[in-house]
């Protein structure tokens, strides 16, 4: 599970220098940075992604779970996506697709106030001191927040529910007799319906989760071959950690996915 870090800056000078800086201690090994961008709040509340995939300052990708938490700092008032941005047109603004709670975001959002940058991050770190000294130099305030994926647990609740109401639907359509009949034929139609939606997601969400988890995997295998003797042992407890979580999370999707064809045999 990694970590998602913002750091506020009261200009866009400040701002760089720390997305640079941030991509040093990437590059010596010191963290891991999977998602990144410099994002900016004007004056009327809405937040601009300045900089983002080639065009970034160190070369970052910003994607779309990055993308959930930069849309959630904009807040009510949305976000306005600069062009260096085009791989975040697509951005989400729930609190849960974001993975973070709402005091995180009440304490950035007191100090990331119009006028102020920020540099957000998808990031694992071996301990916080290199990264709050650079940034604290730099004249920028960190906030951190573990990053937390609930999507595939509703999928799965979602779905265990559905398959359920379904049966009981069924049953009683069985048992029905004359209009209640093709009332509840209506209505089990609808259900099968909403059941397919869900198993659609589901496969979506598989095929995105082994995505995730390819990507973050060959990052940690590039930081731990660099990585110092401290820091490399706590990357190989956080690639095997990782790879075991994604895997128990697609198991789970894939279960999940074979109970929907199982109601809808």
């Amino acid at each position: 599970m990694s970590k998602y870090i913002v750091v506020v800056f009261d200009d866009a000078k400040a701002a760089y220098e720390g997305a640079r800086a941030v991509g040093k201690l990437d590059y010596e090994g010191s963290l891991a940075v999977y998602e990144g961008a410099v994002i900016s709040k004007g004056k009327d509340g809405k937040v601009r992604v300045q900089e983002a995939v080639e065009e970034g300052p160190v070369g970052w990708a910003a994607g779309m779970m990055l993308g959930s938490l930069i849309g959630v700092l904009g807040g009510p008032a949305g976000v306005l996506a600069g062009a260096a941005a085009g791989s975040l047109s697509g951005l989400m603004f729930d609190i849960g697709d974001a993975g973070v709670n709402d005091q995180f975001l009440d304490d950035v959002a007191g100090r990331l106030t119009p006028g102020k940058y920020a540099v957000v991050a998808d990031i694992d770190e071996g301990w916080t001191a290199p990264l709050d000294t650079r940034m604290e130099a730099l004249g920028g305030t960190v906030f951190r927040s573990w990053r937390i994926d609930v999507e595939d647990e509703q999928i799965d609740r979602d779905i265990e529910a559905t398959a359920r109401e379904l049966d009981e639907l069924e049953a009683d359509w069985k048992k029905a007799t004359g209009e209640a009949k093709a009332e509840l034929k209506a209505r089990v139609d609808a259900t099968k319906q909403r059941l397919e939606a869900l198993k659609d997601r589901a496969q979506k969400k598989v095929e995105s989760l082994k995505e995730q988890s390819n990507a973050r995997v060959k990052k940690l295998d590039e930081q731990i071959a660099k990585a110092k003797a401290d820091f490399k042992t706590k990357l190989e407890k956080t690639r095997a950690e990782t790879k075991a979580d994604y895997e128990k999370r697609i198991a789970k999707l894939e279960k999940a996915r074979k109970l929907t064809a199982e109601a809808l045999a």
